[in-house]
């Protein structure tokens, strides 16, 4: 039967292209690395690494290749699986929220999460969509709401969709913008504007109205604060593209909605990796955040 410290010493070896290496690498012999090699090579029947004693070198076969990408994939299965294995015996459920998610719409969720037991257990980690989407897949989250432009579709994801909301353009209150609050993404050519840095799906959704409407608009300043957008914003230093669940009437704001036909739409949804293993605790907080709409 397969060992997967095989597969371990293997991958290593293609790696590092050096017995002795891997052998210092695992802190074992270097004849154990050898016998290892020697072990799935009698298993596939097939070369995997060609050793040219000649020159002292080692080549990758192309089954080697091949071998090495598959040995990847399991021990990065087997890896995910420990973790999931580990988790079901915590009660403490990790959440990722993106800025904007965590600061306008999860508060309206807390109550439900309370009533339903499952505030008290509930981590909360903040960061952009981006970087979460990878710590979810890393296996460093149970669950995120993420934020994308349009539906997020990924075979390796489970996707509950919550909502989707329009972006809008927001201006400073004496700033005139469009007519009777609503605008074309073209019309605002010469208007500066403020804008959210690459974490943000805003800027997918600003480089999608630019690409649609045959425009290239003028960003004056870029920042990853959302309030310091709204008050560069306020003090009408220019204008900026935001979805309408960032303003408040207290951000004493214009809120232009555009009328560009096909706009991008700022989605929201409960993203969970695909096979992923749950807890009862994990099951509560993801009926208080699908039943809160």
């Amino acid at each position: 039967m397969m060992n997967t410290r095989d597969f371990e010493y293997f991958v290593q070896l293609v790696d590092l292209k050096s017995f002795s290496a891997v052998a210092k690498v695992f802190r074992v012999s270097q004849p154990t690395v050898s016998l290892s090699l020697k072990r799935l090579e009698e298993q596939y029947g097939i070369e995997l690494i060609h050793r040219d004693r000649s020159h002292n070198t080692l080549t990758v076969t192309a089954a080697g290749e091949q071998l090495a990408t598959h040995a990847r994939s399991i021990l990065s299965e087997l890896r995910q699986t420990q973790q999931d294995l580990d988790a079901l015996q915590v009660t403490t459920v990790r959440l990722g929220l993106p800025p904007i998610i965590g600061n306008y719409y999860f508060p309206k969720l807390i109550p439900h999460l309370v009533n339903n037991g499952s505030m008290d257990h509930l981590q909360t980690i903040e960061g952009g969509s981006g970087n979460l989407l990878k710590r979810l897949r890393a296996g460093e989250l149970d669950m995120a709401l993420l934020g994308s432009v349009g539906p997020l579709v990924a075979d390796d994801l489970q996707v509950e969709q919550l909502f989707a909301r329009p972006f809008a353009i927001i201006a400073a209150p004496q700033r005139k913008v469009g007519q009777d609050g609503a605008v074309a993404f073209a019309q605002l050519v010469g208007e500066p504007f403020v804008a959210l840095g690459e974490q943000y799906v805003h800027a997918q959704a600003f480089r999608a109205l630019n690409h649609s409407a045959g425009v290239r608009q003028r960003v004056v300043f870029r920042s990853d604060d959302v309030s310091l957008i709204k008050t560069m914003v306020h003090q009408d230093v220019g204008i900026a593209l935001l979805t309408d669940l960032a303003v408040t009437p207290e951000d004493h704001l214009q809120l232009i909605r555009l009328t560009d036909p096909g706009q991008p739409l700022f989605t929201v949804s409960l993203v969970r990796r695909q096979n992923q293993l749950t807890t009862p605790m994990q099951r509560k907080v993801m009926r208080a955040l699908i039943q809160a709409e």
